[in-house]
């Protein structure tokens, strides 16, 4: 028969043994992750030994205290659980299958953090074409006019200086709606004159805004005095002058581009003194060829001069013209200032003789012929983008232009009738760019770009480490803002350890909650190296299986293990056999077949001792009182005659044999108790009150303060509640 015993369906002996679930088991990954997420830790899970100490705080009974009453104490215990056995026999084929659930232990999980490195942002701004600007000006207010007064300050020049400086509304008479603009040197300095309030010049907008004051101004920069240099070096300082050059000290830029310019001199002697001593022979400025050679022939040069060689002077006759000359000694011999003469001839200006005792007439001929050759100019608020302008007089477009700085020239003929000048352009603009320089060392990887708080796509820039610039594929548009957002260039972790010898065919790594393979393990030095480093903060997670996590042997039960033949554990989902065997009086399975709550069935081919029908197995311990049952084809009172237990074996006789199987079920105390600590911190004489799942019991027994319940008034997983009342 026993060789035919693995093809029968029907199972001889079954014993099964339900498994009893811990209440402390190692985490899952994601249990992990998540408790490290509120706590920052993992604590080991160890066992509880005290299993039924009061759920107080402290392990000592709360006092209740009362109005009316002394204090009393209450404790609250669990009796635990039973774990069931369960056995059948098959008689007929000895035969006995025992059932049983495989254990491996959860796997260990170690955590570490990817270090967070600093995060920075940076914000840029776009150029642009330039800010739009329109303007409009009068045609008849057209002229931008800058005028240089040169005065001869040697020590005759007094009274024409006075004459000269109450001449101001005579200089302006025909260019006064110009945008003009006068400043002053002297015969022996380039430097510009300055105002009352420091200022190296004065303008039509200032004499708009206070004449009164601007008179006074104009005053002050003519009257330059009579103690300067003798030798009067006129060309020389009229030409360094326009070109803002021979003055020691702070000479700012005055002349504006594209102005129409001219210049007034007024003296009494030659150019370099007109006495035989004095002139400047073979220095570059003896002539007016210095003048022509650096400023040109444009700039129309007027003067009043000295023309009467000597002067013959009446100083009693107010009626002669002369009668303020006698300070001034004329020339030594002719000509008569000839390169001041020379120098007003070629540039096409006026000249008049300074001995006049009003110089209003003569001045405003100047002005006139000024006011003739001045451009149709304007001055516009802001240089412009020469590509911007659109200009339009009474609404006619102009083409016929160009433009020098702030300076706008009309070229073409402008109607006398004409009203205004229309001038729309855009100005102040900021080059375009796409390459931008992060303001700290960046990880190259980390980089995110906004464009106007859009997220540019990875593909749409590129990061060039040698430069240190982040470059964009396109110019973001005009005036958009541009954020860039990284990291700092710290190297992230690659290598990740763990601190015990583990199974290393079974590691799990996972980050982030995401189980991965891409790395290098290294069981030597127990440390992972990921073949590219987790991103900043994130969890790595290493799951791992100890030596030893996996149980391999299982107890024999229902069976002595000498006696088995043959064993045969199979997959009681699948059917598939696993490779199993017997050793020291245990079933001892393969690693590899071990998997958590994996149900098998063990099933024993032995030779069942059978004696004067007397049954006899071995048993786990000793059964629960009044959890024994014995059921012989599904019949509870067959087989109870003379049922024996001892310390590892079980015996029994039936009062029929006409039966096959014989089922043997259990319980064992294995995590259950009925002894509880009721010690409290009062010494006095107490009573007792104790409850059983809510029920007030009398069956119990005080001893040496432990509350003592007999097991069979204390059912398995029962609350057990003891309220102690001092007395």
């Amino acid at each position: 028969m026993a060789s035919n015993i693995w093809k029968n369906s029907q199972s001889p002996i079954v014993h099964e043994r339900k498994a009893f679930t811990p209440r402390c088991a190692r985490m899952s990954v994601k249990a992990a992750f998540g408790l490290v997420a509120a706590l920052g830790l993992i604590s080991a899970c160890g066992t509880d030994r005290n299993k039924f100490r009061s759920v107080d705080d402290a392990g000592g009974a709360q006092p209740i205290v009362a109005a009316d009453a002394a204090p009393r104490y209450v404790k609250t215990f669990q009796a635990g659980q039973l774990e069931t056995i369960q056995a059948t026999i098959e008689s007929g084929f000895a035969l006995i299958r025992q059932n049983f659930s495989l254990v491996q232990a959860p796997k260990t999980v170690e955590l570490s953090q990817q270090l967070e490195r600093a995060k920075f942002e940076d914000t840029f701004q776009q150029g642009h074409g330039g800010f739009p600007k329109t303007e409009t000006f009068s045609i008849a207010e057209a002229g931008i006019f800058d005028l240089l007064i040169v005065i001869d300050d040697s020590s005759s020049m007094g009274p024409y200086q006075s004459r000269l400086s109450k001449t101001l509304p005579s200089i302006l008479r025909y260019i006064s709606a110009t945008n003009w603009r006068i400043a002053v040197v002297t015969s022996s300095s380039s430097c510009l004159r300055e105002t009352g309030d420091g200022r190296r010049f004065i303008t039509r907008a200032e004499y708009d805004a206070d004449p009164a004051k601007a008179s006074k101004d104009f005053k002050k920069l003519i009257l330059v005095g009579d103690g300067g240099d003798p030798i009067e070096r006129g060309i020389k300082m009229l030409t360094d002058a326009m070109l803002g050059a021979g003055c020691v000290g702070d000479n700012s830029p005055w002349l504006r581009a594209d102005s129409q310019r001219s210049i007034l001199l007024a003296t009494d002697e030659n150019n370099c003194g007109s006495g035989p001593n004095e002139g400047c022979a073979g220095s570059p400025w003896e002539k007016a060829d210095y003048f022509f050679d650096r400023v040109g022939y444009n700039v129309p040069v007027n003067a009043l001069l000295l023309l009467q060689e000597p002067p013959s002077a009446n100083p009693w006759d107010p009626a002669d013209p002369n009668h303020d000359c006698e300070n001034s000694g004329g020339y030594g011999e002719p000509p008569n200032p000839s390169e001041y003469l020379r120098l007003i001839q070629k540039t096409g200006g006026i000249y008049s003789d300074v001995c006049r005792s009003n110089y209003n007439a003569v001045l405003e001929q100047i002005s006139l012929n000024v006011r003739k050759k001045t451009n149709i100019q304007f001055e516009l608020a802001y240089p412009a983008v020469p590509t911007s302008l659109e200009l339009a007089i009474d609404g006619r477009s102009i083409k016929n232009y160009t433009i020098t700085d702030k300076t706008l020239t009309i070229l073409e003929p402008v109607d006398e009738n004409a009203q205004s000048l229309t001038v729309g352009y855009r100005h102040s603009p900021v080059n375009l760019v796409k390459s931008f320089k992060p303001s700290h060392l960046a990880d190259a990887t980390s980089f995110e770009v906004l464009i106007n708080g859009e997220m540019l796509p990875k593909y749409g820039y590129e990061f060039h480490p040698e430069s240190g610039e982040l470059v964009l594929n396109n110019f973001p548009p005009e005036f958009a803002q541009i954020k860039l957002r990284y990291r700092d260039n710290q190297q992230l972790r690659k290598e990740f350890s763990y601190r015990k010898n583990i199974v290393p065919i079974n590691l799990e790594v996972w980050v982030d909650d995401k189980q991965t393979s891409e790395f290098i393990h290294d069981p030597l030095q127990k440390r992972i190296t990921f073949t590219k480093a987790p991103a900043d903060g994130q969890m790595i997670a290493i799951q791992y299986e100890l030596p030893g996590d996996r149980t391999l042997k299982y107890a024999i039960y229902g069976a002595d293990a000498s006696s088995v033949e043959r064993l045969k554990v199979v997959d009681r989902d699948t059917g598939v056999e696993l490779k199993a065997s017997i050793s020291n009086g245990q079933i001892e399975l393969e690693n590899s077949e071990i998997a958590q709550g994996r149900k098998v069935q063990a099933v024993y081919n032995m030779a069942y001792a059978f004696k004067d029908k007397v049954f006899s197995l071995a048993i786990a311990a000793q059964p629960f009182p009044g959890s024994l049952k014995i059921v012989a084809e599904g019949d509870r009172n067959v087989c109870t005659d003379n049922v024996k237990v001892f310390e590892n074996q079980l015996q029994f006789r039936c009062k029929d044999e006409d039966f096959e199987r014989i089922g043997i079920e259990y319980q064992v105390a294995a995590d259950y108790t009925n002894s509880f600590d009721v010690s409290v911190d009062y010494s006095g004489p107490r009573s007792y009150e104790v409850q059983v799942n809510g029920q007030k019991i009398d069956a119990y027994h005080i001893i040496e303060n432990r509350l003592i319940i007999l097991k069979k008034d204390l059912p398995p997983g029962a609350e057990v509640k003891v309220l102690i009342q001092p007395t």
